[in-house]
């Protein structure tokens, strides 16, 4: 339906001049029509699953989060950050198991909770992880009870993480759930970690 620009009277598609006001009509051009928005490509499945990563992965991986602090704990208690690999312990010169490494990302908080969380693995006390901290902790192959907790919580869903020689990387986000009533700790992708 066409209407006139003089006076908004509705006026016939092949008219040339406005019935109501006489106003002369522009020629009306045929609009073409607007292409259908292509369908976004689909993301193709990922082939393995995060418990499927290989060894060459592995070093892969360890390239990418390079730059992640590495929390170590030595046989006699002695916890401590690294930019490096490490052999030995900084404090007491023990040798440290090889093993893999679980990496958790303490995903962000409002001011109230933003204090610090203490890491708990095996009920070992692992130090604490700041706010939007991201930090890798080498621990021996085997299955591990992971427990997160806060100031005002020490409720925790205490996942169990396996580190193998096939499998030596393990990632995971803490959070927290109902307005800091519990502490969630979730698998997570390496893709879907901060790289500090």
């Amino acid at each position: 339906m066409l209407y006139c620009s003089q006076c908004g009277f509705k006026v016939e598609e092949n008219a040339k001049f406005c019935a109501q006001c006489g106003n002369k009509l522009a020629p009306v051009q045929q609009s073409q029509p607007e292409p259908q928005p292509q369908p976004a490509p689909q993301p193709q499945p990922q082939q393995q699953s995060l418990q499927q990563v290989t060894t060459n992965n592995a070093v892969q991986w360890d390239k990418k989060f390079e730059r992640v602090t590495l929390r170590y704990r030595c046989p006699h208690g002695h916890v401590f950050d690294a930019y490096m690999e490490r052999d030995t312990c900084e404090e007491c010169g023990a040798p440290l198991e090889k093993g893999g490494v679980i990496q958790m990302y303490r995903m962000g908080n409002y001011m109230g909770m933003a204090v610090g969380m203490g890491i708990y693995i095996d009920g070992e006390p692992y130090g604490h992880i700041s706010n939007r901290e991201s930090l890798r902790i080498r621990v021996p192959y085997g299955t591990h009870l992971v427990h997160v907790t806060h100031t005002t919580t020490r409720a925790c869903n205490d996942p169990m993480l396996t580190v193998t020689p096939e499998n030596p990387y393990v990632w995971c986000k803490a959070s927290f759930t109902k307005m800091g009533f519990k502490i969630e700790v979730l698998p997570a992708s390496p893709e879907s970690m901060p790289l500090e």
